[in-house]
């Protein structure tokens, strides 16, 4: 089942991507757009084992790089790591619908500050932006706020079904 799980989070945060650099780069409610990629590869991360987690985040950072116009692998690197913490802390949350939005919430503003700082140091000057940490909080609210839809579409598109012998 972790082969088609990680097939499904595949379309999923390739359909993330195609949204994340088309309209939320026209769409930009008070300056700041949702994170939908790294929101996509969060939530699906739950679902797979470490390995294809990390694959899943590569893949997807690496596409938001080839389609966003971004440096070479500088999401690849960001959604990686928050890929791999994530599949760290999903076993303590699962429990707790709460805890899992400031989750989502702190592991945004981590990708989006390790962005930052990836990008200052790699010499495109993302550190000397105006409003940054407005961004980055607004950036985080929206996917906390969009999680709400999101985790729960990821949960029935990923559950693992079991066959039993009687219907």
């Amino acid at each position: 089942m972790t082969g088609r799980n990680l097939a499904i989070a595949l379309g999923c945060s390739v359909a993330a991507v195609i949204l994340q650099t088309t309209l939320f780069v026209e769409v930009k409610p008070f300056g700041a757009s949702p994170n939908l990629v790294l929101l996509v590869v969060v939530g699906s991360v739950r679902y797979l084992g470490p390995e294809p987690s990390i694959l899943l985040g590569f893949t997807s950072g690496l596409l938001m790089d080839l389609l966003g116009g971004f440096p070479m692998g500088m999401w690849g690197l960001v959604i990686t790591v928050i890929a791999f913490v994530s599949q760290k802390l999903w076993r303590r949350a699962q429990e707790a619908p709460a805890l899992m939005l400031v989750g989502v919430f702190a592991l945004t503003f981590l990708g989006e500050a390790l962005f930052v700082l990836l990008g200052t140091l790699f010499g495109q000057g993302t550190l000397s932006e105006s409003g940054l940490v407005r961004i980055i909080l607004l950036t985080s609210t929206y996917n906390a706020v969009l999680a709400f839809g999101v985790l729960p579409l990821l949960s029935v598109m990923l559950r693992t079904r079991r066959r039993t012998l009687i219907p």
